[in-house]
């Protein structure tokens, strides 16, 4: 009688199983192994996508406020080189040659620094950096075959013209209403290029905030002050109010179309004490303690050239001198027509002697009033205000200036107040 071996095929039964068993296991590794590669690039392309959104950022403003391309890259590479250093970043070692620096004029066509040449006129600078293919370190993506790199890119410049700003000087100045934004309601100078030494003009400086009741177009008992109040809504804010505001430092916001309210008086010591922290002067109650810092250089014309009231201004330092030698002085050659003792690259912030004015019709004027807002200038401050006097403010008008909050309108090519904002790069790929 024939007996069958039933054990044999268990054995085998075995086998199989721990040849299957094994074969999961090998996958279940290979999946462990792929998630974490997965998610160190994922962690890495995320750190390296809020450097490049940096560096970006940097080399805008820096482009914005000198017009130098060269130390916008500058600014770029530095950031970079910064993140770089960062604890956390040791996989993200970005090398010079993986790293691209273009600008634009028109966010299309994209040059390096040497051959960017935008049409003349056209002061929009966009900038775009990209760091292409960093290697990271492989886990086990390398048993599939796959490369484990990382790249990003990003594009920073001017935004579309702001239609309600917060942070604005509580200064007005009266406008035309039977003009626009295009000749700024009156105050655009036709052909006249800011950043040109040689369309340097007294007819560029305005009393932007008067001293003498003779001078006022917004009725009498007016010197161009606006009201904020406590809380930005109009209230009565005192003395101190006027200090802080004209020192930036409150909360004020109002939009086109709005009404802004006069604080009548001259309030001459509060606006001396407030405006002059913009150019490192510290008086009465503002302390030099960090809270509120003056701009980056503050070089003012010779006391002999100051601007006056009632008189030409026969000084030969405009915003124009201002650009050059900032940018002379953030070379990292140095040298140029840079006044050292004016520069203040640690304490000071850039931006602060720029004063964001609403232009306002004056038309109904007299005593403690509303105006409806006409649209916004932006005024370089020229000098330094006397605590005794009439208290008179200069500033020469710019047409457009960056601000540091508020809401844009849709349409790109308007002219005004902006800000420096991220834009989608046109050439981004997968990455």
């Amino acid at each position: 009688m024939l007996v069958l071996n039933r054990k044999a095929p268990r054995r085998k039964q075995h086998g199989i199983t721990l040849v299957l068993i094994t074969l999961v296991m090998l996958f279940l590794l290979g999946m462990a192994g792929f998630s974490i590669d997965l998610n160190h690039q994922v962690l890495n392309k995320t750190r390296l996508q809020n450097a490049v959104d940096s560096a970006a950022l940097s080399a805008a403003v820096v482009a914005d406020e000198t017009g130098d391309v060269e130390l916008a890259e500058a600014a770029a590479r530095s950031t970079l080189a910064s993140f770089s250093g960062e604890s956390g970043n040791d996989q993200l070692a970005i090398d010079g040659d993986l790293t691209t620096v273009t600008f634009s004029f028109n966010l299309e066509t994209f040059s390096l620094a040497g051959a960017f040449s935008p049409p003349a006129g056209n002061e929009d600078i966009y900038v775009r950096v990209s760091v292409q293919d960093i290697e990271l370190s492989q886990f086990l993506s390398y048993l599939f075959g796959l490369d484990k790199n990382v790249s990003a890119s990003a594009v920073a410049g001017r935004s579309a013209a702001i239609t309600e700003v917060c942070n604005i000087t509580p200064i007005a100045m009266c406008g035309d209403p039977s003009g626009d934004v295009d000749d700024a309601w009156g105050y655009q100078q036709e052909g006249v290029d800011i950043l040109n030494t040689a369309h340097n003009s007294p007819d560029q400086i305005h009393e932007v905030k008067i001293g003498s009741k003779s001078g006022t177009e917004m009725g009498p008992g007016n010197f161009h002050l606006l009201d904020f109040g406590q809380d930005g809504g109009g209230g009565s804010g005192g003395s101190a109010l006027v200090r802080q505001a004209l020192a930036g430092a409150y909360n004020g916001c109002t939009a086109v179309g709005d009404t802004v309210l006069t604080k009548p008086g001259n309030s001459i010591g509060p606006v001396a004490q407030g405006l002059n922290t913009r150019l490192n002067k510290f008086q009465g109650p503002m302390k030099d303690d960090g809270t509120i810092p003056p701009d980056k250089y503050v070089k003012e014309p010779n006391s002999s050239d100051r601007a006056k009231e009632g008189e030409s201004y026969t000084g030969d330092f405009y915003y124009s001198n201002y650009v050059q030698q900032l940018a002379s002085c953030q070379s990292p050659e140095g040298g140029g027509s840079c006044d050292q003792g004016s520069y203040l690259p640690e304490a000071g912030s850039s931006g602060r002697r720029i004063l964001r004015i609403p232009i306002v019709n004056c038309t109904d004027a007299g005593g403690k009033t509303t105006f409806d807002v006409l649209g916004f200038g932006c005024f370089f401050l020229l000098q330094s205000v006397g605590q005794s006097g009439s208290s008179s403010v200069f500033g020469q008008f710019l047409f457009d200036c960056l601000i540091n909050n508020g809401s844009t309108g849709l349409e790109p090519e308007d002219a005004g107040l902006y800000r420096i904002q991220l834009y989608k790069d046109p050439f981004s790929g997968a990455s």
